[in-house]
Parts: C-alpha cells; structure tokens; sequence
C-alpha cells in the first residue's frame, strides 16, 4: 500500500472541532479533556489526511467507561491493548469493500486495513497529565514552535511514502527513529519553558 500525504489543510481543525463536539456528546459525562494531536494539529505540516485526537479522563477506572458510548460512533480498536494497556483506541472507519463498519477490532483480527478499513479519524482516549497525554502535547508544541523540525519531519514523511507499506503500521515504524528523538526534545524543551516539572 502506498501512503498519501497531504499538504498542510486548513479545514484540519474544523474537521477536529466536528469530532471533539461528537466526542463531547458521547463522553461528556467523564469531563474528558479533548485536543487535536499529531501532524494534522501542526500548522504547515504536511500530513496523512487522518484527523488524530485525544482525550483525557480523570482515572484509570474510566478508560474502560468509555467503550461502550463510544462504539455509537466510533469503532473500538481493542487489538493494540495488550503492547499498550493504558490507552483506549478508536477509529472513524470507512469501508473500501462495502461491508458493515465493526464496533470493535478485537486482539486477535487482522489488521484494519486488512479487512478494507481506512480510517479518517484517530481517537486516543488516555488518564490526562500521565506521561502518553504529555508527550503528545509537548511533539504538537514543539514542532509548532521549531519550523526547522517541522519541515525535516515533513520531509522524512515524503521520502518514507514513496515506498510500498504492508500496513499503516509499517510507515509508523519507519519513521519512529526521528518521532522518538523528536519527542524527547521536545519532553526537554517542554520542562525548560516550565510546562511540566
């Protein structure tokens, strides 16, 4: 499969505003805090055209309180659970073949794209202020804040798409060496402008 990358679009953030109102209707009894992650959420970042998003919950013991309202809308992407215990998973699934949209992707199916879904939608739901809630914070500000690592990224993507991927997941981990040192630049950065201790 070959991965598209897009041109930073400014309709990004209206498309986050129109999940977070969704997200808001079916979790809000949780008061989750809800904000646009990943590279759609950078102005001037190119980008898969897959709106990312997370949201944060009080308590452990909420993560699972989310599951059921949020398959009204959303599959539940179970599959990645046990490498990634502390983050619920779902997705805005479209269907290539036709067939009906899961609730949920169990631990052990076969990759999304496998069974003809291409999701449009990321939605991370974890504890707020634990380390997986910072981290993608402080990449967000960060590559907002250094033009230079935001265009090197941008530029690593392109290269990286030019070749054929099994999964999306494949992609990830080809340019997981640069998101990891990013990140923790930007975990340095974040604690020298005193934004977390």
């Amino acid at each position: 499969m070959k991965i598209a990358i897009s041109e930073y679009q400014t309709n990004w953030k209206t498309l986050f505003n129109r999940e977070k109102e969704k997200i808001s209707d079916l979790i809000g009894f949780l008061n989750p805090v809800i904000v646009h992650i990943g590279s759609t959420s950078v102005p001037g970042l190119c980008a898969k055209p897959v709106i990312d998003i997370q949201a944060g919950v009080q308590s452990l013991s909420e993560l699972n309180e989310t599951i059921l309202p949020m398959q009204r809308q959303y599959t539940y992407v179970k599959m990645f659970e046990p490498e990634w215990p502390s983050r619920r998973f779902y997705c805005k699934f479209k269907s290539d073949t036709g067939k009906p949209i899961p609730s949920v992707i169990d631990i052990n199916e076969p990759m999304p794209i496998k069974q003809g879904l291409i999701s449009s939608v990321n939605i991370h739901i974890f504890v707020k202020d634990t380390d997986d809630w910072i981290r993608h914070i402080a990449f967000r500000d960060y590559l907002e804040s250094h033009r230079e690592e935001r265009d090197a990224y941008c530029l690593l993507k392109k290269q990286i798409a030019k070749r054929d991927f099994d999964t999306g997941m494949d992609y990830n981990n080809a340019k997981n060496n640069f998101v990891k040192q990013t990140q923790q630049k930007a975990l340095e950065w974040y604690r020298k402008i005193g934004k977390i201790d």
